[in-house]
């Protein structure tokens, strides 16, 4: 009898063991918070400036956690911070992450918009953020560090002729840059702005953010938005390096320039004309009165070709578009991308004059540029090739309709690719 009850004293003792390491495993699996709750309170803390509340949230902060905050906000004059947490994505039992947006105020400067990921994890039983400079800085390498510095800016902002701004990617884009910056280096105190630079050990800087101030001159061009947006789509069709100019025949106004040759060439790269325009008149006719051999004073420069006595001409995008136009007005006339007394300012008076066309020379262009039942009404224009200096041969097509006259050229194409890039361009305006 005695023994039964050592026996179940021992049964008891041991059930009651038992539970407690049982309880003890299980409370030792039990994870403390949530990972939304751990990276919505870090977050919130980020944007108080509760640099202790974030240390805290965080599994292995660094030493200099706390330092590498503080510096960041005075290197960059970082007076507020505003985060926005996401949609949390758990990744298993353990791990999750939480994505962010957020808004650096720089100053007085301007906000700098950003966005990062949150990683969590358990450690030790509960929610931790798992921290790396990444978390502070997303996008900038271990090895890069940011500042705040001083940059020269455009003070002027060029507008199409209805003083919008220029169409996105129509390859105009490097005729705007650069005359944008002729006409700032007429400024005896250039603009300047500011921006946030990601600074690597060796190599360039990347700016993140630039600072712009309000421009100082918003100033019209000749380009026309509609003709500028549906040149740069027609060229979205073709593979190959090409270009189209637009000009108005009555004034010699560019209306359009697409230029996606090698380098920008539309304006100052000749090519030969082809065996048709070739032959509309002596060198030295062309050279008189259609502008080869010049230098244009459009508000960017350019030229029209070359006509030497012994050997073919040449011609740019830009001379076969204003042979067109010369075939339609029956007066030749130099181009400018800006008005007369802009132009005067940049490049100075002078430059070419407007010449009425030799009459066998306007009828050499008429005959030239016909109607034709494969382009839509009111077009005049016409197809060819031109030897290439190597490889396949280049294409134009030249034409003109109603107060307008363009020109396109593709390198080593077919007069197939380029008519039908005429067609586009026309289709679209």
């Amino acid at each position: 009898m005695r023994r039964r009850g050592v026996l179940v004293l021992v049964v008891v003792t041991l059930v009651i063991v038992s539970a407690a390491v049982v309880g003890l495993y299980i409370d030792s699996q039990r994870v403390r918070g949530t990972p939304e709750a751990v990276g919505k309170a870090y977050l919130t803390a980020w944007a108080a400036g509760d640099l202790e509340g974030m240390r805290d949230r965080v599994a292995t902060p660094p030493g200099d956690f706390t330092e590498r905050h503080r510096d960041l906000s005075d290197e960059l004059q970082i007076i507020s911070t505003k985060l926005t947490p996401e949609t949390l994505k758990r990744q298993g039992e353990r791990s999750a992450e939480l994505a962010f947006s957020g808004v650096r105020q720089i100053g007085e400067l301007g906000r700098w918009p950003f966005s990062g990921v949150l990683h969590l994890a358990v450690r030790a039983g509960e929610w931790k953020v798992i921290w790396t400079p990444a978390t502070l800085t997303p996008g900038v390498a271990p090895s890069e560090r940011l500042r705040l510095t001083e940059i020269p800016v455009p003070g002027t902002e060029l507008l199409t002729r209805q003083g919008r701004e220029m169409p996105r990617d129509s390859g105009a884009e490097a005729y705007v840059e650069h005359l944008v910056g002729e006409i700032d280096e007429l400024d005896e105190t250039p603009p300047t702005g500011w921006a946030v630079e990601a600074v690597p050990l060796t190599g360039k800087a990347r700016r993140l953010v630039v600072f712009r101030p309000p421009m100082e001159r918003r100033l019209r061009t000749t380009l026309d938005w509609w003709t500028e947006a549906a040149a740069g789509r027609a060229l979205d069709g073709v593979a190959g390096p090409a270009a189209i100019v637009a000009v108005r025949p009555a004034t010699g106004e560019v209306l359009a320039v697409a230029d996606r040759l090698r380098a920008p060439g539309a304006f100052s790269a000749a090519y030969a004309p082809g065996p048709s325009f070739a032959k509309i008149a002596e060198p030295a006719v062309l050279r008189d009165t259609l502008g080869f051999g010049a230098r244009f004073k459009s508000g960017m420069g350019g030229r029209c070709g070359t006509a030497r006595d012994s050997g073919d001409p040449t011609a740019t995008p830009l001379c076969m578009a204003l042979l067109a136009a010369a075939a339609q007005s029956g007066t030749w006339r130099p181009p400018r991308l800006m008005s007369e007394r802009a132009v005067n300012r940049l490049e100075g008076i002078g430059g070419p004059e407007p010449k009425p066309l030799p009459e066998p020379v306007a009828v050499q262009l008429r005959t030239l540029l016909t109607p034709s039942t494969d382009l839509p009404t009111g077009v005049s224009g016409a197809a060819g090739t031109a030897p290439a200096t190597s490889g396949t041969d280049h294409a134009w097509f030249v034409g003109h309709r109603r107060g307008l006259a363009f020109a396109v050229f593709v390198e080593h194409g077919t007069p197939d690719v380029a008519t039908a890039t005429a067609l586009r361009f026309l289709r679209a305006l």
